[in-house]
């Protein structure tokens, strides 16, 4: 195995860690603006079935 070789292999091995990454922290972006979202479903719903009193 040339010496370029293992140059080449570290290149692409940085390149898939780094779209590992991103991938993890696309999801959890992701993952978390969905949370938020149903949280604001239920929020709503909540007020929606609530009574207010001035």
């Amino acid at each position: 195995m040339n010496p370029t070789a293992n140059i080449i292999d570290f290149a692409s091995y940085r390149k898939r860690k780094q779209a590992q990454q991103r991938a993890r922290a696309m999801w959890e972006m992701y993952a978390r603006n969905a949370g938020l979202q149903a949280w604001q479903w239920v929020q709503a719903a909540q007020q929606a079935t609530e009574t207010r009193h001035a």
